[in-house]
């Protein structure tokens, strides 16, 4: 993933959050909003984890949609991680994140 592609002010995280359309899961929650390009925010309490453990989520995210051809989305995407998701192994949340942008695509 490129810099330009990650979502990182907080002014951009509300203004995507307040339109309120998103998916919901026990392990995420996905809010999106039409774009012209992909971008992609992630966000994860500091009650959860500590700073090194959230840091390696977010890697691990980075490569989960990297892996996948997101090119073709023109979203503004923000994952927030419940406490549920850090349980789950590396595939398991790669399966989660797949089944959340395949829903995403076929709106």
């Amino acid at each position: 993933m490129k810099k330009n592609e990650i979502v990182k002010k907080t002014q951009d995280f509300q203004k995507i959050i307040s339109l309120k359309k998103q998916f919901v899961s026990n392990n995420l929650i996905l809010y999106y909003v039409k774009s012209d390009s992909f971008q992609i925010g992630i966000s994860i309490p500091k009650k959860f984890i500590n700073a090194v453990g959230r840091n390696y989520l977010r890697r691990q995210i980075r490569s989960i949609v990297s892996s996948i051809d997101y090119k073709d989305m023109k979203f503004k995407i923000i994952l927030i991680i419940r406490k549920e998701y850090m349980k789950l192994s590396y595939l398991e949340k790669e399966k989660e994140i797949v089944k959340f942008l395949e829903r995403l695509t076929k709106r």
